[in-house]
């Protein structure tokens, strides 16, 4: 006799519930759409810091340039406080009152360090960010060293910038609190300006 294969019988609640087609499309999206999302938004995260990097790096760039010139030493050489030469050159950066540069970021918190190099390949820039704490380095954004004609200078600036999503940094430089770090770095050397006893370094 041959041997029948039978099909378990399903309630007619199961059958009808297998059967039915009402509601699939919500559930595909469901499914899917929590890692589209996902991805929309690392790669809007991502487009944002390029670009807010880019801008940074510009806007340094402009404001070292009256460093390599040496008019920013002609014009401050009577003040010695690193903290207003600092402040000074922030303002070189940003722009003041009426004047303040646009940006995607807040240029106000900007910290800026200057220091100056035997040579080019000695010409490391400071770290802004403790790795371990993920804070600010202590001292970084403190230090200012007035460049001679023809000095090997060393321009490093770091700023916070608010992140969208926090748990899509995607290694980047983070820290603590969320935020993220744009960091930029000139390296060069000083035009041979003229000085004086009184301008100048």
């Amino acid at each position: 006799m041959p041997r029948r294969f039978t099909r378990p019988i399903r309630p007619p609640r199961l059958r009808s519930f297998a059967a039915a087609t009402e509601g699939a499309a919500a559930l595909e999206f469901a499914l899917v759409a929590l890692p589209f999302l996902a991805l929309v938004g690392a790669i809007v995260q991502i487009a944002f810091v390029i670009w807010a990097g880019q801008n940074f790096d510009r806007t340094v760039q402009n404001a070292v340039r009256s460093l390599f010139t040496g008019q920013f030493q002609i014009a401050n050489a009577a003040t010695s406080s690193p903290a207003i030469l600092l402040q000074k050159l922030n303002d070189a950066m940003c722009g003041t009152g009426a004047n303040r540069t646009m940006t995607l970021f807040d240029c106000s918190s900007v910290k800026i360090d200057v220091s100056v190099a035997s040579s080019f390949s000695a010409g490391a820039g400071a770290t802004p960010m403790n790795a371990t704490s993920r804070t600010w380095n202590s001292g970084f954004g403190t230090n200012y060293a007035c460049a001679k004609p023809g000095a090997i200078v060393v321009v490093t600036a770091a700023v916070k910038i608010p992140v969208f999503f926090s748990l899509l940094n995607l290694a980047q430089k983070s820290f603590a609190d969320g935020t993220h770090l744009l960091q930029s770095t000139a390296v060069f050397r000083t035009e041979p300006y003229q000085t004086t006893a009184s301008t100048g370094c």
